[in-house]
C-alpha cells in the first residue's frame, strides 16, 4: 500500500454499503459498476437483472437477503464494494462485513420514518471506528431542503455531518449540484458524466454562505484553518480537501454528498470522493490490531455454498499474500489449504492468481473456515479481529422432511445453511424429536426454507415446535371465582 504527494492512499480498498431498509444501497451499486465500465448496463431491481441481489430468493422478494460482493476498478485502483441488506431481518449480514472494511457508505434519504434505523447503522459505525460517507439518494424525487435534511438526520450521528454538496434546482427538479470543495457547479446527465456548468450569481451566493459553513465545521478540529477564517484568509482548496480526508478518517466528520442512484447522478464526484479520501489496508490493519509479521492474515467476511464449487471462504487479506496451496490456521486449529483463488461480482466467481495485502476473494475449500474469524498462515492461533455474537432468534418452525431418504442431505443442508447465514440456528429437541430451524422474523424464516428447496432440491414440511412437557399431568382441579361489580 502507497500514497503519493497529496495523502491519497493507493492500492486495494474495501467499502461497504450500509443503510436502512429501501435506502437504494444496490442500486448504488449497480450504478457503481455500470460507471467504471465492470457492467455494460445499470439494471433496476424491477427488472431482475442487478448485480446485486442475484438469488432467486432476492429476486423473488425484490429485497437483498444477504451480502453482496462486487470488485471493480476506477482510475487505476481496484475497489470491491459489499452491499449489506438494511432489513432488520437480515442486518447480521453486515457485522462480519464492517470487521474487514476501510470506510462505509451510508445510504440515505430525506424519510424521517428512517432515522431511527440510520441512527442504529452510524452508532454501529461509530463504535467500530470505522470511517464513514453518507451518500443522500433520491434527491431527483425530494423536494425537501438539503440544508432541512440535514437537520432532520443529524441527531442519528455522533459527529457533524458536513455537506460538500448542494443541489441546482430548475422549477423544484433538481438538475444538478456545486462541489463546495472544488467550487464549481455540475449538471447531471443520466447514466453519464456530469457536466461542469457556469454558476449563476444566485448559485455563487449559495455556494460562499454553504462552504463557510463547512470550512467552519472543518475549522474546529484544524487550528490553522481556524486562524485563516478569523482573518479572512481564503484558504487553499488542497488544504481543504486535505481536511475533509483526514478528519474523515479520524471519525471526526462524516461528509455528506447528494445524488440518485436511479439516474446514476453523483456516482463519479462519489467515486472520486472515496478514491482520494478513504484510508488503505495499512490504516485499517492498525485499526484492527493486526501487525503485519510476514504472515498472511486474512479475515472471513462471509461464507458461500456454491452449486458446483463448493465452500468458498469471502477473505479480506489484511496482510501478505494468499495463492492456490496456502495453508491457514484459525482460532481453534487448522482450517485447511486454499484450493483456488477467486474474483467475485455477484453471482460470478472466476478464477484468478494470488490476492494481496488489501484485495478482497473468495479463497476454496477452506472447510473449517467460518465467517467472522481471522485466519493465519502462523502455526499457532491467530489473534481475533471480532467475537461474532449472533442475535438470539425470534421466531422457529420445526422442519422436516416429506421422505426419510432425505433426512441425511437435510441435516448436512442446514449445517450449510447456518455456515452462511449465522444469525439461523438449528436445534435437535430430544424431547420431542424435533428438528426446528430459528431465525429473525418471518421473512428470514422463509427465504431459509427457499433456500432448503431451491439450492439444494430438498421438499421441506414445517409446522410449529411442539411444547416439551417436563411433568406429567396426573387429575384434574375445578377452580371456582365471584366477580363483583
Amino acid at each position: 500500500m502507497s500514497g503519493d504527494n497529496s495523502g491519497r492512499v493507493k492500492g486495494p480498498r474495501c467499502i461497504a454499503l450500509v443503510g436502512p431498509f429501501a435506502s437504494g444501497k444496490t442500486t448504488l451499486l449497480e450504478a457503481i459498476l455500470a460507471r467504471t465500465d465492470a457492467i455494460t448496463r445499470q439494471g433496476t431491481i424491477a427488472e431482475k437483472n442487478t448485480v446485486g441481489d442475484g438469488s432467486p430468493e432476492a429476486r423473488a422478494h425484490q429485497m437483498s437477503v444477504e451480502a453482496n460482493i462486487a470488485e471493480t476498478d476506477f482510475m487505476g485502483d481496484r475497489f470491491t464494494f459489499i452491499d449489506c441488506p438494511g432489513s432488520v431481518e437480515f442486518g447480521f449480514e453486515a457485522e462480519p462485513v464492517l470487521a474487514g472494511v476501510d470506510l462505509a457508505v451510508v445510504v440515505a434519504e430525506a424519510d424521517d420514518k428512517k432515522i431511527p434505523a440510520l441512527q442504529v447503522i452510524l452508532k454501529s459505525l461509530e463504535d467500530k471506528g470505522i470511517p464513514r460517507i453518507l451518500f443522500l439518494n433520491k434527491m431527483d424525487k425530494s423536494n425537501a431542503s438539503v440544508r432541512g435534511t440535514l437537520e432532520m438526520l443529524q441527531p442519528a450521528s455522533a459527529v457533524p455531518l458536513v455537506l460538500r454538496h448542494i443541489p441546482i434546482r430548475q422549477n423544484d427538479v433538481v438538475t444538478g449540484f456545486i462541489d463546495l470543495a472544488l467550487e464549481r457547479g455540475f449538471v447531471y446527465r443520466e447514466h453519464a458524466a456530469s457536466e461542469v456548468i457556469d454558476m449563476t450569481d444566485t448559485d455563487r451566493a449559495r455556494e460562499a454562505e454553504a462552504r463557510y459553513t463547512m470550512l467552519e465545521t472543518l475549522a474546529d478540529y484544524d487550528d490553522g484553518l481556524m486562524e485563516q477564517l478569523l482573518e479572512d484568509i481564503q484558504p487553499d482548496r488542497d488544504q481543504i480537501f486535505q481536511d475533509l480526508s483526514v478528519e474523515m478518517r479520524q471519525g471526526l466528520i462524516c461528509p455528506v454528498l447528494i445524488g440518485s442512484a436511479e439516474g446514476a447522478n453523483g456516482i463519479g464526484r462519489l467515486l472520486k470522493a472515496i478514491r482520494h479520501e478513504t484510508t488503505g489496508i495499512d490504516e485499517t490493519r492498525a485499526r484492527l490490531g493486526i501487525e503485519d509479521t510476514g504472515e498472511c492474515v486474512v479475515q472471513v467476511l462471509k461464507t458461500l455454498h456454491t452449486t458446483h464449487g463448493g465452500k468458498l471462504s469471502v477473505v479480506r487479506v489484511l496482510a501478505g499474500q494468499v495463492g492456490d496451496g496456502t495453508e491457514f490456521t484459525g482460532p481453534n486449529g487448522p482450517v485447511g489449504r486454499v484450493s483456488g483463488v477467486f474474483r467475485i461480482v455477484g453471482q460470478q466467481a472466476n478464477k484468478r492468481e494470488a490476492a494481496i495485502a488489501g484485495e478482497t476473494v473468495g479463497l476454496g475449500k477452506l472447510d473449517d473456515a467460518l465467517t467472522g474469524q481471522t485466519l493465519s498462515t502462523a502455526k499457532e492461533a491467530p489473534m481475533q479481529v471480532m467475537s461474532l455474537s449472533a442475535p438470539e432468534p425470534v421466531l422457529g418452525t420445526a422442519v422436516s422432511t416429506a421422505e426419510r431418504k432425505d433426512d441425511v442431505k437435510l441435516s448436512a443442508a442446514l449445517t450449510k445453511a447456518v455456515e452462511e447465514d449465522p444469525s439461523l440456528r438449528v436445534t435437535h429437541v430430544q424431547d420431542t424429536g424435533e428438528t426446528v430451524l430459528e431465525g429473525q422474523g418471518e421473512m428470514h424464516l422463509r427465504v431459509a426454507l427457499e433456500r432448503l428447496t431451491g439450492k439444494y432440491g430438498i421438499s421441506v414440511d414445517t409446522h410449529d415446535p411442539r411444547v416439551p412437557y417436563k411433568e406429567t399431568i396426573r387429575g384434574t382441579t375445578t377452580i371456582r371465582g365471584r366477580h363483583k361489580k
